[in-house]
């Protein structure tokens, strides 16, 4: 600790800075205003059950209090992280803006052009699917189940847009559509369950989700062929070469994971 009187020079220079009076600053630390006369004028030094709060109300840490002087490193990256949240909330304000204004173009233009909605219901559903993704984790809480809420969501939605497109294009496909988003649905939500409520290493996550990746990239084109009817004839071979990637790195990690529990 500097001496009294630099430390309460330094005291009374972060109060003014956050501008409060000595009043204030008593109040908001359930102290009397001559107590905190006394830390400014070098009289006495505050009590210990009372600095993590006086830290907290002057926006300083526990170490520039007791060296009575500002750690620039520290302050500079307060400044950094203020900056970074003040970016992050205009953005995300910026984007969620976009959604509305897209929401409301896109309904007066089908309205206008159509005279009904039709088209806009597509869209608004796609507007949706994004929001949900890119913005609603922000709203919901921060814990591990979150994740499992947001994919919810979006595969209703994917659901909900199908069955959309189908009503407004007036097409007879809605069941084919069903069945090879079920197709996938059913592995990817294999993979969420396996992030989200699992335990095992995240090598073997990554792995798991690898296999199961691979398999749908592998398959996919032939069980979309075989529900619509359509003959198999494109070459699969980029497929298999993507799903070949994937196993390698899944088989590395799960063995580099074996080798370092071993260790």
């Amino acid at each position: 600790m500097q001496d009294k009187k630099s430390f309460g020079k330094y005291i009374t220079e972060k109060r003014k800075e956050k501008g409060l009076t000595q009043e204030e600053l008593a109040n908001k630390l359930y102290v009397i205003p001559t107590t905190i006369s006394k830390w400014e004028r070098g009289v006495t030094y505050p009590d210990i059950t009372v600095i993590t709060h006086l830290c907290e109300e002057l926006d300083i840490s526990e170490h520039e209090f007791f060296t009575a002087c500002d750690d620039e490193a520290m302050t500079k990256e307060k400044r950094e992280v203020r900056k970074y949240r003040i970016i992050k909330k205009w953005l995300f304000n910026i984007t969620n803006f976009g959604y509305l204004i897209g929401i409301i173009t896109c309904l007066i233009c089908n309205l206008v052009i159509d005279h009904k909605l039709s088209w806009f219901l597509i869209v608004f559903l796609g507007i949706l699917i994004s929001f949900s993704i890119t913005s609603l984790p922000y709203y919901l809480k921060n814990n591990k189940y979150r994740f499992c809420k947001v994919s919810l969501i979006v595969t209703m939605l994917i659901y909900l847009l199908l069955f959309t497109i189908n009503y407004v294009n007036n097409g007879n496909w809605l069941l084919d559509g069903l069945q090879i988003a079920s197709f996938v649905f059913v592995f990817l939500w294999v993979i969420i369950l396996i992030w989200s409520i699992t335990k095992i290493a995240l090598n073997y996550k990554i792995s798991i989700s690898l296999f199961i990746l691979s398999f749908i990239t592998v398959f996919t084109n032939q069980f979309c062929a075989k529900v619509l009817n359509f003959p198999n004839e494109e070459s699969n071979i980029p497929n298999l070469i993507c799903a070949a990637i994937m196993i390698v790195i899944a088989l590395y990690l799960t063995i580099k994971q074996l080798f370092n529990k071993k260790n």
